[in-house]
């Protein structure tokens, strides 16, 4: 990109989103916590990064407890709480293009994927609604004696985001929060809060206008240290968190010590499994999509690529060309393929993470000429020659490693070692055997020949298998999550005990 082109980009880039935490009912001002949020396409500054002062956290929980308590939330019915929902939905349908331009500046993602993300997120909604509808308030076991299962929220519920798809993980979430009648609060990574900050935005404005009690929904912005205070507290009954594995494991021990119920979704090493009879362009071609959707930021991509000697450097030759064919630059740039990584610090991460590889006998391979700028750039490519066991970290980045294997046993065995469980791929001219081999993977979602991320079918279930996290995705992790059941009714008097 020319340098005037890259002037213009940088004029039309998204307009400063203002963090505020919402508190009891309440927009608050916050204080600076020493950071700054950049434009990954340029390096540059573009906003203090802000955090809820500890007292007003304080506040939040107990705003939260004691609207629980009360029971006034646990009295509003289904169905206007779905209003609520339904009002929610509308704005984000009017909101998705400043949605999508903050979700881009603040995770590097191209304009044209985020773009189809945010506008989904109405109708993200809109399922968690028919959700909620299906699944009702109550349940009959026994009409002549009014036994019924009565479907109570579980308590004040804190959903926190990630950074890599911020809006669009925590629509759903909060939603199905708020549907179950949970007391909510939302904490946005510290890395990407401005379309979390426009959604909280948009609810705020439906409590308003429907007079709902103002700490039904509350949100608090902050670093490691609000996290903290958040997920420790016995105050939170139910916990949804999707992260990082080193963040994650904290996260889970503090919220095991009060009994929390927990949804944990952390990160994968994702391997790939490529048969000798898999058609060795097409298997090329998907694997690097897959690798470079959300610039590999995301925990689903494809990791450890291991692929049958007998065709192994056609395939690494097919991937090279694949590579040459992307084209790296600005994120709002329209025809960008390929972004720059989120932050500084994840793109240095990633580049240790390639050096210890190399240093382990990897070569490196890259494709995609990277724009001249300042920004997080990091070209998309795979590492070549290193054994297939020290590849054992998630690399969160566009990149893959590939390993020659000798049998579908020992790719087997790399495919289900350490640090995997969520996702796996297998491509193979036999899709019987391809669905056979797929079938003895520890994940919770195995794809063949293909690697997009929208669920394979309707009503999918999938767990996290391994080090994933805890618990998956499915309806039980949905609406349901947030509830608990009550069995009441007229007991029998013909039962001998």
């Amino acid at each position: 990109m020319t340098a005037e082109g890259l002037a213009q980009l940088t004029d039309i880039a998204p307009d400063l989103v203002e963090q505020r935490s919402f508190i009891d009912g309440a927009w608050l001002q916050l204080e600076e916590n020493g950071r700054y949020l950049t434009n990954p396409n340029t390096g540059e500054p573009r906003q203090p990064m802000r955090k809820t002062a500890k007292n007003d956290v304080e506040r939040a929980l107990a705003a939260a407890a004691t609207l629980h308590g009360s029971g006034k939330l646990e009295d509003i019915k289904l169905r206007d709480r779905l209003e609520l929902l339904t009002e929610v939905a509308a704005s984000l349908d009017a909101k998705s293009e400043e949605i999508a331009l903050q979700d881009s500046i603040n995770t590097g993602v191209p304009i044209q994927t985020t773009r189809l993300i945010a506008g989904a997120l109405g109708d993200r909604i809109r399922g968690t609604i028919s959700e909620a509808e299906q699944l009702g308030e109550s349940e009959t076991l026994d009409h002549d004696r009014s036994v019924v299962i009565l479907r109570k929220p579980l308590g004040p519920a804190l959903i926190v985001g990630p950074w890599n798809a911020p809006t669009f993980t925590v629509v759903g979430k909060v939603a199905a929060a708020i549907a179950a009648g949970c007391p909510v609060i939302l904490k946005p990574s510290e890395n990407a809060p401005g379309g979390c900050q426009l959604f909280a935005e948009s609810i705020v404005a439906a409590m308003t206008e429907l007079d709902y009690p103002g700490s039904a929904f509350q949100l608090v912005h902050g670093n490691s240290e609000t996290g903290s205070l958040l997920t420790s507290d016995p105050r939170i009954e139910a916990l949804s968190f999707t992260g990082g594995d080193s963040a994650g494991r904290t996260v889970a021990q503090a919220a095991a010590s009060n009994l929390a119920v927990m949804q944990m979704e952390l990160g994968s090493n994702n391997p790939v499994i490529i048969l000798d009879d898999a058609d060795v362009s097409s298997a090329a071609r998907s694997i690097v999509q897959g690798m470079t959707r959300l610039n590999g930021q995301w925990c689903e991509a494809p990791g450890k690529v291991l692929v049958d000697e007998s065709i192994h450097d056609r395939f690494v030759e097919a991937m090279k060309s694949e590579l040459r064919k992307l084209r790296v630059g600005n994120a709002l740039d329209e025809s960008t393929q390929v972004g720059p990584l989120a932050f500084q610090r994840q793109r240095d991460g990633l580049k240790a993470s390639v050096n210890r590889l190399l240093e382990l006998g990897g070569k490196l391979v890259t494709g995609g000429e990277l724009p001249d700028s300042d920004g997080w750039f990091m070209a998309p490519g795979m590492i070549v020659g290193c054994a297939a066991e020290a590849a054992s970290e998630e690399l969160f980045g566009p990149l893959v490693t590939v390993h020659a294997v000798h049998t579908v046993e020992e790719a087997l065995s790399h495919a289900n070692g350490l640090a995997t469980g969520l996702d796996a791929y297998v491509f193979g001219g036999n899709e019987a055997r391809a669905v056979e081999v797929g079938s003895r993977i520890r994940a919770g979602e195995i794809r063949i020949n293909g690697t997009f991320m929208s669920d394979l079918a309707g009503n999918s279930r999938q767990s996290f298998w391994g080090t994933s996290g805890i618990g998956g995705h499915g309806p039980q992790y949905g609406v349901r999550f947030f509830t608990g059941d009550r069995v009441i009714g007229v007991d029998r008097t013909d039962l001998p005990l």
